[in-house]
């Protein structure tokens, strides 16, 4: 019986975790690649979940167990009908027709019953079990670390195993027929869910023949706040665990994956933590008591704040391990609460509600809320602190009088003032070295800090002021401007530049150093310019005129084959340096505050400089330029790469052929391959190959110190067209490769990336 439980939740909980990503990556190129349509789907899926557990809570409160079971098998076989998980390859929303609710409704038809059918699984077959006269009925609580064992399952399966070795559908594909199609993830996850409506039957069958007529009596009682009833006090605090780690989790994964190392699949570790948290604390041998934990978190949390001000980019490897740490005490600490204050059995639907509840608190807060509330990733260091004013007492003083009221305000107050102080006094000592100043400066206010650990609010204030003297000592002091999107925080940022050894008229040696503005997200730079009036002109970084972008301008140039040029990415408007009387650029941007910042004469001012007509299309590039004339341009620059968060449903066959068409006779595709985790060298070789096509492809790691002065970067750059007479010009100059590589060799079909298939595994180069 146990066994069959245990089965049945784990793998709901894997086909959760597997057909998010699934859906959410069958629709992306029907909608392009906007951060919106993953956030959509995020928000579909949490909502689905709360009416899940709703619907548990309702059943198991106003019907018998009996009936329970007979409704909700009704109910599992309603999905039968909608499986497999297909989505018709020409549906889209029309051009009058709102994304967000085509997007809803989409999921709402192909996905919504299955997915609100497994969201059910853990609560009510737990509280089945606790109906039955199994020996551990009493507190059933432990099968929800199966859950998560299951969700972990599910999310390390698909990155890893699903999509890897299989395509995500297989066009009308049918359960009833697997011996004539060949095996998809739609139809493999189809007969799990069958699988899984079986094992619910058995579950459901057990539970009416090993039915208690009576409610079981009580696992602990004194585990059970206020026995059988629970305050609204109780019930808050729940969602409030709930809030906390759910929250931690999105601001560690935003923090690492742009102002840390923007590594591709990283999300995947936060999320992971966070699943084996919960795993262990609902357990009943792995779990280590909140107080530990308390003592945990408070000592990270403070180390992460020091790391806001003190702690250099060569330090990056010590970075991610101590944030993922403070993440898991976090999360050991909530979970391991909520475990300790779990209910009576007949509570446990209630329970499992008002969790869910503050894990979609949490979701919203940080997808929705944040980017409109701040301008940096604040809500990561505010979930900290609450996290550390969520510790349970560790035995500090007792007293609480009015004086010790005061004091947990007048000493953080007094650790700020304290700070300030030595901001200003440190730098005048003279000190052998910048370590040693910041060294001091770092470490005296954390371990001012470290002492108020006992008391919680005090130490909760007082961690609070080591952040906002974090975020005031990191912030450049040549910072122009800070905006926060939806697509994430973008900053322009004034620097030195790079020193550059020249020879005056005189015959001396000087070092010249030409300040540079730059656009920043994260720690990806998305362009720059020289403040020099006689640099200003001189295209920088990737597209610097030595480089292939360069060359491409130039060697096309003779012939006036580039009189339309279409940019899917602006950054700063680099390429407008290339504008020519005649000529006329359409830049497709998907984040309007980029374009706002690049036309902005006080930034940058290659626009303004351009000497070709120019065109702002906001939205998608693939979508945006799908609406576009075909045979429209002579030239379609793809530089959306230049970040390590690879938008894959830019680079599938299917897009290039989109690009293709919209080419005239004889038109070329240039794609910016820079990345500093992916060789994308291979995707465009297999894609080449597969669709015929001739390409080149050049690695530029050529820079002079001359060119290091105007801010040349080393840059990958790939050009493919239909015809051999197009990339003439270009393939006489040695350093251009010709793709692809073999054109004997059979397509490798682990890079030829598709719109039902793709696999960056096979592309990731971490060493």
């Amino acid at each position: 019986m146990l066994l069959s439980y245990t089965l049945t939740i784990l793998l709901s909980a894997a086909l959760l975790f597997t057909v998010q990503p699934f859906m959410a990556k069958l629709l992306l190129p029907r909608l392009g690649g906007s951060p919106s349509v993953w956030n959509t789907c995020m928000v579909f899926f949490q909502a689905t979940l709360l009416a899940g557990y709703t619907y548990t809570y309702l059943l198991t409160r106003r019907l018998s167990l009996r009936v329970q079971i007979t409704v909700h098998g009704v109910v599992c076989l309603l999905p039968l009908s909608v499986l497999p998980l297909v989505v018709s390859q020409n549906s889209a929303p029309s051009a009058d027709q709102s994304p967000w609710l085509w997007l809803m409704g989409m999921l709402a038809v192909s996905v919504g019953l299955p997915f609100f059918v497994l969201a059910t699984t853990g609560p009510l077959l737990q509280s089945w079990f606790a109906a039955t006269d199994h020996p551990q009925a009493r507190d059933p609580y432990f099968l929800y670390a199966a859950s998560n064992l299951g969700s972990l399952a599910g999310l390390l399966s698909y990155p890893f195993l699903l999509e890897p070795l299989l395509r995500l559908n297989t066009p009308d594909a049918s359960l009833w027929m697997l011996r004539l199609r060949p095996m998809s993830q739609s139809v493999l996850w189809s007969l799990g869910y069958v699988l899984f409506a079986v094992l619910v039957c058995i579950c459901g069958v057990t539970a009416i023949r090993r039915a208690v007529r009576v409610e079981p009596d009580p696992f602990a009682e004194d585990s059970a706040p206020g026995g059988s009833s629970v305050s609204i006090a109780q019930r808050l605090r729940w969602v409030l665990l709930a809030f906390v780690p759910s929250s931690a989790m999105l601001g560690t994964t935003q923090y690492l994956t742009t102002d840390i190392a923007a590594i591709p699949l990283l999300w995947v570790v936060p999320l992971a933590l966070y699943l084996v948290t919960m795993m262990i604390a609902f357990s009943r041998r792995l779990r280590i008591s909140p107080p530990v934990w308390a003592t945990a978190l408070a000592v990270l949390t403070v180390v992460v704040a020091a790391s806001f001000w003190g702690f250099g980019p060569q330090l990056v490897w010590l970075k991610i391990p101590l944030h993922l740490m403070t993440l898991f005490a976090a999360g050991m600490l909530c979970h391991g609460l909520l475990a300790d204050e779990r209910p009576r059995t007949d509570r446990l639907t209630e329970f499992y509600l008002l969790v869910a509840l503050g894990g979609v608190a949490g979701g919203a807060f940080n997808a929705l809320a944040a980017p409109v509330l701040f301008t940096s990733v604040a809500e990561y260091p505010i979930i900290l602190v609450m996290a550390c004013l969520l510790r349970p007492s560790t035995g500090g003083p007792s007293g609480r009088g009015w004086h010790a009221r005061v004091l947990d305000v007048a000493l953080p107050m007094g650790l700020a003032g304290a700070i300030i102080l030595l901001w200003n006094l440190i730098p005048r000592l003279e000190l052998e070295s910048m370590l040693k100043i910041e060294l001091l400066q770092i470490s005296a206010p954390c371990l001012i800090c470290l002492l108020f650990m006992r008391r919680i609010w005090r130490f909760g204030l007082g961690l609070a002021v080591l952040f906002i003297a974090g975020w005031r000592q990191s912030a450049p002091l040549q910072y122009q401007h800070q905006e926060r999107t939806f697509f994430g925080v973008h900053k322009v940022i004034q620097y030195s530049g790079r020193p550059y050894r020249a020879v005056d008229e005189w015959g001396r040696t000087k070092i010249v150093e030409v300040p540079l503005r730059v656009l920043v997200h994260g720690t990806t730079q998305h362009g720059s310019q020289a403040l020099d009036e006689r640099l200003s002109l001189v295209p920088t970084m990737y597209y610097h005129p030595s480089g292939p972008i360069g060359q491409v301008f130039e060697r096309l140039e003779p012939g006036g084959g580039l009189r339309r040029v279409a940019l899917v990415g602006l950054g700063v408007g680099t390429l407008a340096a290339y504008g020519k009387p005649g000529r006329s650029f359409t830049y497709y941007e998907i984040d309007p505050a980029v374009v706002r910042i690049a036309r902005d004469e006080g930034f940058f001012t290659y626009l303004r400089n351009s000497k070709a007509e120019s065109e702002f299309i906001v939205g998608d590039g693939r979508l945006m330029l799908g609406r576009a004339e075909d045979e429209n341009y002579d030239l379609i620059v793809l530089d959306a790469f230049s970040s390590d968060a690879v938008p894959v449903h830019l680079l599938t066959r299917e897009a290039v052929e989109l690009y293709l068409q919209k080419l005239r006779p004889g038109g070329l595709l240039a794609i910016h391959l820079t990345n500093t985790y992916l060789d994308l060298r291979l995707v465009v070789d297999a894609i080449s190959a597969d669709l015929g096509l001739r390409g080149l492809v050049q690695w530029d790691a050529s820079v002079t110190p001359l060119q290091c002065l105007e801010s040349k970067n080393t840059s990958v750059w790939a050009v493919l067209a239909e015809d051999a007479e197009t990339l003439a010009p270009l393939e006489v100059d040695s350093r251009w490769k010709v793709l692809p590589a073999d054109p004997t060799a059979p397509v490798d079909l682990r890079y030829l990336w598709t719109d039902d298939y793709s696999n960056i595994l096979s592309v990731l180069n971490l060493w």
